[in-house]
């Protein structure tokens, strides 16, 4: 069953919204990378102000799988995907429970709620953290590797390296500095 939205919650939703859609604008935009990273922190701290306000109790009586399900549609509306599928995935491990199938995948006990929250509060967390080491690798003047680290490097290696150079070891094509002399006194 679809909750009823207020009129504040409604706003707090679309403001939601916004930040998903100049998150996924910035998507391959390496150049970005800081305004992406902020745009997820205040993606993740608006959707964790929005589930903390907003409680909601399922029937302890009903399947676990099901509390998951009706779960989902207290959150649906927020338009994050990688919530609601961490949320059908506990539906689904649930399921897999009652039927009698092991699941290595973590799951947590205790109302789906304090679940979710606990769940929200850590992505939370994690994009506070990847904010600061973006910060902080601009100020020092450290950039991330991206595709465009990628491209500049194939542009310093010039052409693709040989089959004796790609087979004489070393990272990613580039081969070992190994000095001759010290191949030869081996032998």
């Amino acid at each position: 069953m679809k909750p009823r939205r207020s009129r504040s919650d409604l706003i707090q939703i679309d403001e939601i919204h916004d930040l998903i859609s100049r998150e996924q604008q910035l998507e391959g935009d390496d150049s970005a990378y800081l305004e992406r990273m902020t745009l997820q922190f205040e993606k993740w701290r608006s959707i964790h102000k929005f589930v903390h306000g907003h409680g909601f109790d399922v029937s302890r009586h009903r399947l676990r799988s099901d509390q998951w399900r009706a779960a989902a549609a207290h959150i649906r509306d927020l338009g994050e995907m990688e919530l609601l599928d961490w949320v059908l995935l506990q539906a689904e491990v649930a399921d897999n429970l009652h039927n009698g199938i092991q699941d290595m995948r973590p799951r947590k006990n205790g109302p789906c709620h304090h679940v979710m929250l606990e769940y929200v509060a850590n992505r939370k967390r994690h994009a506070r953290a990847v904010l600061q080491f973006a910060e902080e690798g601009s100020q020092s003047g450290l950039y991330t590797v991206n595709s465009s680290w990628h491209a500049r490097t194939r542009r310093i290696l010039g052409t693709q390296p040989s089959h004796d150079e790609r087979t004489s070891g070393g990272h990613e094509g580039i081969p070992w500095d190994v000095p001759e002399n010290l191949e030869s006194s081996k032998g």
